[in-house]
């Protein structure tokens, strides 16, 4: 073996990533994207990783900082992407969305061996504000309903999937993706074949909500499309289309001061449900939530026994004799 040959072959043992460290920025994404591809993670979820790791790239871009992903640190990121978001005027959820992306491109990196360290561990989402969630009161809730025209069949859709919406609390994304075959009445379940984190799960709904979508699918009649909700063309309804509907519905409700969206349609239903009586650990399920997180924060903004025990309770309103 000749020298120059055996010093290559020291310096591949040596540094196994000297080969891999030829590959670009783009090129290192593109595998990771890839990746995410092959362990069959949801569209949305690889779309918005590689959304957020482009944008890292153009937060470095644009402060004219070199981003070498073979020796970035910590650091680096804090200062030029982090604290770049926040000067743009991203919320702290926001960020905290693009960091969870940027640690999982990381952790890919290092598992790959492209990395020696491991520094997705070292990279921590910021301390974050409650949001106040918008709901929909129930008179808005009415006024949404009697909004589309149930002559027709486009009117009769649209307020068939916000009662879903309202019924059941899925997500956009679920509700314009569900097949004719999720339908099972006897059961009185929608099957929700791939949720967030690409989680099955089956939502329950009800007699009135049963019988909504049972004259919906009259009125739809027989396609060759498995979609449940379709346009006029017969094409699956895109979330887009909803999402401008609902809000065509809400400036004809008059309706302000909240955001009128197939989301406020899901934190409506975990408000009434928690209202009414409901048990978390079902509300969970229904909802598809990895954690109680997101639920115990439900209970905290709307359980009715705080604000029962609050109008018993009221200083002001016991003093009211004397105020």
């Amino acid at each position: 073996m000749s020298t120059k040959r055996r010093q290559n072959t020291l310096t591949s043992i040596e540094n196994p990533s000297a080969v891999k460290q030829q590959l670009s920025f783009d090129e290192l994404l593109q595998s990771f994207i890839l990746d995410c591809k092959a362990k069959n993670l949801s569209p949305l979820t690889i779309r918005f990783y590689q959304d957020s790791v482009r944008q890292m790239k153009e937060a470095f871009r644009e402060q004219q900082v070199p981003l070498d992903m073979y020796t970035i640190a910590v650091r680096d990121i804090k200062n030029h992407f982090i604290a770049y978001l926040f000067d743009k005027g991203k919320s702290d959820n926001t960020v905290n969305g693009r960091i969870k992306a940027v640690k999982q491109f990381l952790r890919y990196l290092f598992e790959e061996g492209w990395l020696t360290r491991n520094i997705s561990e070292e990279l921590h989402v910021v301390k974050a504000e409650k949001l106040m969630l918008q709901t929909f009161t129930k008179e808005q809730v009415v006024s949404l309903l009697e909004q589309p025209d149930r002559k027709t069949f486009t009117g009769y859709r649209d307020f068939t999937m916000m009662t879903v919406l309202l019924e059941t609390g899925m997500r956009i994304s679920e509700l314009c993706h569900l097949k004719t075959s999720d339908l099972f009445f006897r059961e009185q379940e929608i099957r929700i074949a791939r949720g967030k984190g690409g989680r099955a799960r089956r939502v329950p709904f009800q007699q009135t909500c049963a019988k909504i979508i049972r004259r919906y699918l009259d009125i739809r009649g027989d396609l060759e499309t498995d979609a449940l909700f379709v346009n006029i063309n017969n094409e699956p309804i895109s979330t887009r289309a909803l999402q401008d509907k609902m809000q065509t519905y809400g400036l004809a409700a008059n309706i302000t001061g909240v955001r009128v969206s197939p989301h406020t349609f899901r934190h409506t239903m975990a408000k009434f449900y928690i209202l009414n009586g409901g048990d978390p650990f079902t509300l969970r399920r229904i909802l598809g939530h990895a954690t109680l997180d997101m639920v115990d924060y439900y209970v905290e903004l709307f359980s009715s026994d705080i604000k029962q025990q609050h109008k018993k309770f009221s200083p002001v309103e016991n003093m009211k004799r004397i105020i």
